[in-house]
């Protein structure tokens, strides 16, 4: 069942050509006829395989989040299809095949089946609709019948049937979604619980040869999903990763022109469903990511896998320190990600205190922490003062590098013994994390979720282990997806023995995020001073523990008033202000402003420009999903 996203392909395809097709409903009664198109709705089809079959995203395999295990689904064998009638016969067809079966029909309708498979043989598909006329050539076949959609009449007493429900004004459900809710579709695939066994390590077993056909297909059903959004409508649709290499990058600028409030062009314009994220400078424009329920579980389910990886167990007692409010995701996102596992989780967000986590601590045993290191600093050095005697076992964090000697201090001061960081992307969740062998910023990639490419200055891919622009393609949502992302980070692919890993190097796109929050762009502080005679403009940050400066370092003809500089920058751009997003006291930086003289800041040797960010710390991170 490893390809049943390529099958849905198939079956779309091969519904869009018999509803333009008048042959075979020649050769059936009109009822028949109306039984059978009204199979032909791919969004249906795909809607019952989530509901019957699982994460469709996730198949072969059931995760099952508060185990941590699953449950592999593997196709039966060979099956032959028996029924009341050619509508039974061809729901039976269409599940036995859609679940990587091997297929064969006994049915009278010799001539409506090989209208069917003239048809489909038609189709440029990558896994081609077959079956057989012939059951008894199929050996060793399992022989299904498939009970009939209506009510038994008198001459059919004692006959197996599957009553239609739909509540009054309600149009019927979609048949196979019945048909999957049925004991009869039950024998068509064959479950194997792998107790103590993760996704990820499921995945891992699988082999290299695996994941290479399941990414392969995940980019066909990204661009089958994506293929009538507006601004991918008429746009290329390769079939394999390595085609995928030559799509088209997509950048913040168009990003935000297709994304509301802007515009609406890489939404599906469906019934509106899930949560709405938001993403943007804290400078005042914003852009809103929506995403659909199915996106939304998809990004739960894997980051729930994650959470595990990254040394989250069963009973443990985690405070989440995100932040939340003002449809930001740290919070809502990690939250509900908590909520769908075996632990008790105390969601307090960003204005959390020293005293409020020693109380919980002696009230309740927090054992683990979650937040961003500027916050966790402070927050975990009140509580030592409160309470000489405070430890805490478990330190996730993310939205920024925390340097190895902090790490050091939080084993030898708290005997944390798990430290961890998460890697994420403000629009497309979880890229990565850490396990345990790994330190800086290099983390182990979840290329099923999120893939990540690096590329050079004009845009073509660079080899492993060489630095670049990176580039992520979120495969798992459909609702304003991310295809070839320029994040607007540096980065590279290095080797590790459980799979691909990124080194993150920074921020490539004049963006700097403060405090491990509040973002700033280059361009929001020159347009800021705007009214003060500059030739050259640079931003410098550095960190020293949990305090950050940030340093704006100005070239300009004339004698410059820099504190006064420095009280505009503060009261112009609200992320150099303490909002409600985080108390005062959390808000751990400094501003300077230094005049330098012309010509003072270094070039670059080639093109004569002036790098526009330095970032001395380790390295900067989005946010935690």
């Amino acid at each position: 069942m490893h390809d049943l996203t390529d099958r849905i392909i198939t079956l779309s395809s091969l519904f869009d050509a018999l509803r333009d097709q008048p042959e075979w409903r020649r050769q059936l009664s009109p009822q028949d006829a109306i039984e059978i198109a009204a199979l032909f709705d791919p969004a249906a089809l795909e809607q019952a395989a989530w509901r019957g079959l699982g994460n469709l995203h996730a198949l072969p395999w059931l995760y099952h989040a508060d185990r941590n295990d699953v449950t592999e689904l593997r196709p039966r064998g060979t099956i032959t299809i028996t029924g009341r009638g050619v509508p039974a016969q061809w729901r039976g067809v269409l599940l036995a095949w859609l679940t990587g079966n091997r297929v064969a029909v006994a049915s009278d309708a010799v001539s409506f089946w090989e209208t069917i498979a003239a048809v489909a043989a038609g189709l440029s598909v990558y896994v081609p609709f077959e079956f057989s006329l012939d059951p008894a050539a199929e050996r060793d076949a399992l022989l299904v019948e498939v009970p009939s959609l209506s009510l038994p009449a008198d001459d059919t007493i004692g006959k197996a049937a599957i009553p239609p429900r739909s509540a009054v004004g309600q149009a019927v459900p979609y048949p196979l979604e019945l048909d999957l809710a049925h004991a009869w579709s039950a024998v068509l695939v064959e479950r194997i619980y792998l107790p103590g066994v993760s996704l990820t390590e499921a995945r891992r077993q699988a082999g290299a040869a695996s994941q290479a056909l399941r990414i392969d297909s995940r980019v066909r059903f990204l661009f089958h999903k994506i293929r009538q959004l507006p601004y991918y409508r008429d746009l290329p649709r390769p079939d394999t990763i390595a085609a995928f290499r030559d799509f088209p990058v997509l950048d913040k600028k168009v990003l935000e022109a297709h994304s509301p409030p802007y515009g609406n062009g890489m939404g599906s314009g469906a019934l509106p469903t899930g949560e709405v994220l938001v993403s943007g400078s804290s400078g005042g424009k914003k852009r809103y990511i929506p995403y659909s329920r199915q996106d939304w579980q998809s990004m739960l389910q894997e980051a729930v896998q994650m959470l595990y990886d990254s040394g989250l167990t069963p009973g443990d007692k985690v405070l989440n320190t995100l932040y939340g409010g003002h449809l930001y995701g740290g919070l809502l996102t990690s939250s509900q990600e908590l909520a769908l596992m075996p632990v008790e989780s105390y969601t307090v967000g960003q204005n959390v205190t020293p005293e409020e986590l020693v109380h919980l601590r002696q009230a309740f045993g927090i054992n683990a922490v979650i937040g961003i290191p500027s916050l966790l600093e402070t927050l975990l050095s009140g509580a030592k003062r409160i309470d000489p005697s405070f430890r805490i076992e478990k330190v996730i964090y993310g939205g920024a590098a925390w340097q190895e000697s902090r790490k050091r201090w939080l084993r030898e001061e708290f005997g944390t013994s798990v430290i961890r960081s998460i890697l994420a992307a403000n629009d497309g969740a979880q890229i990565g994390y850490q396990t345990e062998e790994l330190r800086g910023t290099t983390h182990l990639l979840v290329d099923d979720y999120n893939h990540v490419e690096i590329i050079d200055d004009d845009g073509k891919p660079v080899p492993d282990g060489q630095q670049g622009h990176i580039l992520i393609t979120n495969w798992q949502k459909f609702e304003y997806p991310l295809v070839r992302y320029r994040i607007g980070d540096i980065g590279r692919i290095v080797a590790h023995p459980q799979g691909r890993a990124l080194e993150y190097l920074g921020r490539g796109d004049g963006l700097i995020i403060l405090n491990g929050r509040q973002a700033l762009y280059h361009q929001e502080v020159v347009d800021a001073l705007a009214h003060v005679p500059i030739i050259q403009l640079q931003l410098s940050i550095r960190r020293d523990r949990q305090y950050e400066t940030l340093r704006v370092n100005v070239e300009s003809p004339e004698s410059l008033d820099t504190e006064a500089l420095k009280r505009h920058l503060i009261d112009a751009l609200p992320a150099l202000q303490s909002s409600d997003m985080v108390s005062a006291e959390l808000l751990q930086f400094d501003v300077e402003v230094v005049q330098l003289a012309r010509n003072a800041l270094a070039r670059n040797p080639v093109s004569g420009k002036v790098r526009l960010v330095e970032d001395l710390r380790q390295g900067d991170l989005e946010t935690i999903s």
